[in-house]
């Protein structure tokens, strides 16, 4: 399916921001909004705003789905479409509401006096039915980003990202977008509703790519001395290739901290990260690179690079030796025939040591963050998890980060190097200056915390 974003000139300033985290999007600009877009089945319309929704279909039914139940807004009787939709649901109305109990005639309701008598009602699948847009807007306003948005038109269901809940917080909207993105692709080519698969959908943990985490992340990460880092790299290239350093990609850059020092030195340096957030900020950086959004295991657009480097332990997000294979095929294809690329993994004695059972609780000037870390010893997977609260005025606004990442042995890295096309050239740590490789392998997960492999092309 593809999505159509429609946005008008009022909404933010400049709502084409939003591509870059929309891999099947069209933008559609809405001078006229006297005129609904034109209907296609293989499109999803999503409006970034509730303002624009109502000048293109003006007062439509809408259905806000949470984790833990429905909101209706029900202007007048309820549609057949709904009907079917909430099968098997239990209707709540509140008492005074005589108009949504008069378009409910037929319908098997429970009257609520208070929202908290609503929200306690723990049994099954529930909606809560309102036909006062005020009281529909105040709900949301209380968890803004705990509801994707749908508003029922002639022409079916539609979406709206709700951007008057962010109040032109961009990272808020780039959460709501990704939300609204994958409920998309999940609904399927014929955009029929499914409540089943968009509650299905919000309550995935959310993948490794940072949103919130991403605006903390300098501060995470303040103890890293980053000018160590790029020396590193700089006397790696000198003492492992022939030819200078002129043209540098970064993978999983962050916000290109040691790329920029790449910069500052005069050459021509590239970066890319799977989070927009990250990339938003890196690009504020004053000495930034060329920035790109990608995956490791995404084709590299650029060629005859001189190095590439992945730090940070980044390689262990990629979940399989398969996927690391996949990365090491187009990093050889983007090097030049004396390239070097150089990556580091957390070892094995780093998540035993340093990140099994921790738990810190940070606090900032309208909230706190929540950071859990433990290692699961039989998959050899290493899981944050991070939970932010924000006040949002007399409520808190709570978002979720987990963060997996696989412990990989330095014989599977090793193994995985042979079967590539890449050859071996040094492993290093930051306190062994020597190459440990070939003469010092033994018992290397259990000596260091974090290594680095240099590889070059065979």
């Amino acid at each position: 399916m593809k999505l159509r974003l429609l946005s008008d000139k009022l909404s933010i300033p400049n709502p084409s921001e939003i591509l870059k985290v929309g891999a099947h999007l069209m933008w559609e600009q809405q001078d006229d909004c006297n005129d609904a877009p034109s209907f296609d089945e293989q499109i999803m319309d999503i409006c970034l705003s509730f303002s624009l929704a109502s000048k293109l279909w003006h007062d439509c039914p809408t259905i806000h789905v949470s984790r833990q139940f429905l909101l209706l807004y029900l202007p007048y009787s309820l549609p057949d479409e709904f009907v079917e939709v909430l099968r098997g649901t239990d209707l709540y109305v509140f008492e005074e509401d005589v108009a949504v109990k008069h378009h409910l005639q037929g319908q098997t309701i429970n009257c609520v006096y208070w929202l908290s008598e609503f929200y306690n009602k723990r049994r099954g699948s529930k909606a809560l039915l309102c036909s006062r847009k005020n009281l529909v807007q105040s709900i949301l306003c209380s968890a803004p980003l705990s509801f994707v948005h749908f508003i029922y038109t002639d022409s079916g269901f539609q979406m709206c990202l709700g951007s008057e809940l962010y109040e032109n917080r961009k990272d808020f909207l780039y959460e709501a977008w990704a939300k609204a993105e994958q409920v998309c692709l999940n609904l399927g080519a014929n955009k029929r509703f499914s409540l089943f698969t968009v509650q299905g959908v919000l309550g995935m943990q959310s993948n490794a790519s940072y949103t919130f985490f991403a605006d903390r992340y300098n501060k995470y990460m303040a103890h890293v001395d980053y000018d160590k880092w790029f020396n590193l790299l700089k006397l790696w290239h000198k003492t492992y290739a022939k030819t200078p350093c002129r043209r540098v990609l970064e993978l999983a850059c962050g916000t290109a901290a040691v790329a920029s020092r790449f910069v500052q030195n005069g050459c021509e340096v590239f970066a890319s990260d799977i989070s927009a957030q990250m990339l938003e900020n890196a690009s504020k950086r004053p000495l930034k690179p060329f920035l790109y959004q990608a995956s490791l295991t995404d084709p590299i657009p650029y060629l005859e690079l001189d190095l590439i480097f992945c730090l940070f332990d980044s390689i262990n997000y990629l979940s399989s030796l398969q996927e690391i294979k996949i990365c090491f095929d187009v990093v050889e294809k983007a090097l030049s025939s004396d390239g070097l690329f150089i990556f580091d993994i957390s070892t094995l004695l780093n998540s035993i040591e340093n990140f099994s059972d921790n738990c810190n609780l940070s606090r900032e000037k309208e909230g706190m963050m929540i950071h859990e870390a433990y290692y699961e010893p039989g998959k050899r997977k290493q899981i944050s998890r991070l939970e932010l609260f924000q006040e949002w005025g007399a409520a808190y606004i709570h978002q979720s980060e987990t963060h997996v990442q696989r412990v990989y042995l330095v014989s599977e890295i090793m193994d995985i190097v042979n079967s590539s096309n890449l050859s071996l050239k040094a492993i290093h740590s930051v306190e062994n200056k020597g190459n440990l490789y070939p003469k010092k392998l033994q018992g290397l997960d259990h000596r260091y915390y974090r290594l680095f492999f240099v590889l070059s092309k065979k």
